[in-house]
């Protein structure tokens, strides 16, 4: 989210924009609800970043290697919208994988993703 103030001035840290980053929808609205409440700030545009948590896999669930899905030394991932905010899909085309696409963050009992695009 990006915070406008009108002048530096009255900003806290005497710039007239600043950059925060919410990991969750509780930070997100608190964020919000900061900048609402302050009057010298005259915008607070936000948007939604996917990124993957933590190391990048080199296998999938059944144990293959994903070296195929790389390019340029980094893995290809798809993308499957969902209610819950969507999934990173990893595809192995390994033949007869009994596991060929693995969900990150992992399908949960209330998700209903969308096909992998």
């Amino acid at each position: 989210m990006t915070v406008r103030w009108a002048r530096p001035e009255d900003s806290p840290w005497r710039s007239s924009t600043c950059e925060f980053r919410a990991s969750t929808p509780t930070e997100l609205r608190l964020l919000i609800e900061a900048a609402r409440a302050d009057r010298g700030v005259i915008a607070f545009p936000y948007k939604s970043v996917r990124e993957m948590v933590g190391d990048e896999p080199t296998h999938c669930p059944a144990g293959h290697l994903y070296s195929h899905g790389r390019r340029h030394g980094r893995l290809i991932d798809q993308w499957a919208a969902c209610d819950c905010g969507g999934h990173h899909v990893l595809v192995c085309e390994e033949p007869d994988c009994p596991q060929p696409q693995a969900y990150d963050p992992p399908v949960d009992y209330d998700c209903a993703p969308a096909a992998p695009r």
